[in-house]
């Protein structure tokens, strides 16, 4: 559990790695947007190929997102009067 929130908490503050995600995003969409030169290319890639990247670019989008906290009153740990 507390892997997975260090790396939520590392996605999250790394700017890098959104960068990097947009970036290929977009080269992505510019594949599928130029001509038939490119159609090819966009064709070798098979429609269970592009929903798994899909599901992975949601999944990292997901996982960058950060949760809102309720701001509950915490309870004293120890001894009470």
């Amino acid at each position: 559990m507390r892997a997975f929130v260090a790396m939520r908490n590392y996605i999250t503050t790394t700017t890098s790695v959104t960068a990097e995600l947009a970036e290929i995003r977009a080269k992505l969409a510019l594949l599928e947007r130029n001509d038939e030169d490119n159609a090819e290319a966009i064709n070798d890639l098979s429609e269970d190929m592009r929903k798994e990247l899909d599901n992975i670019y949601e999944a990292i989008a997901a996982l960058s997102v950060r949760p809102q906290q309720a701001a509950k009153p915490r309870q004293r740990i120890g001894f009470k009067k």
